[in-house]
């Protein structure tokens, strides 16, 4: 026999869980929506999708999951509609080329010659960690196996060479 006044085990049903749960669910929507069209649209999709997964498998906590819902909705659009500029920008303008332009180019040119002229400068061992860990991915392990280092030695060349290189970037202020 049941007793009232003993908690039950058993979760309260679907729907008053999301009935105690409007409140704070469209709040939030409503302070990531663009709009209050767009709050309501996705409020009720978060609720439909959370019910519709409630039928599949019980949920724990639906809120958690109409948040989720939500935002996902919101980021979706916001990455539907940033396509939808860019190639509205493509169509829009048929003489954009990806290359770019000549003075960019020798712009690039200009500023790897002086990186690979500072890169010249520096000590032989911190300029391969460097290039190792920064350009190729290496891990610290990697690297103090192959050039027969021990690991703190090469974070020691790492941190001093992030310092020349941030060195040079503040007296070249073009990069």
């Amino acid at each position: 026999m049941l007793d009232p006044h003993r908690p039950s085990l058993e979760p309260a049903p679907l729907d008053e869980r999301l009935t105690s749960a409007t409140g704070p669910l469209k709040r939030y929507i409503q302070r990531i929506a663009p709009n209050s069209s767009d709050a309501a649209d996705i409020y009720q999709e978060s609720v439909l999708r959370v019910i519709e997964q409630a039928r599949a498998q019980p949920l724990r906590n639906p809120l958690a999951y109409a948040l989720r819902i939500a935002r996902n909705l919101l980021l979706g659009d916001n990455k539907r509609q940033l396509l939808s500029l860019d190639n509205l920008d493509e169509l829009s303008n048929p003489l954009t080329c990806p290359a770019p332009c000549p003075e960019e180019h020798t712009s690039q040119r200009q500023r790897a010659q002086l990186l690979s002229g500072f890169l010249a400068t520096m000590p032989a061992q911190r300029r391969e960690v460097l290039l190792r860990r920064r350009l190729q991915g290496e891990s610290r392990e990697q690297i103090a196996a192959a050039m027969g280092l021990s690991q703190e030695a090469v974070k020691k060349h790492m941190t001093r060479a992030l310092a020349d290189l941030q060195r040079f970037l503040d007296h070249h202020r073009q990069f």
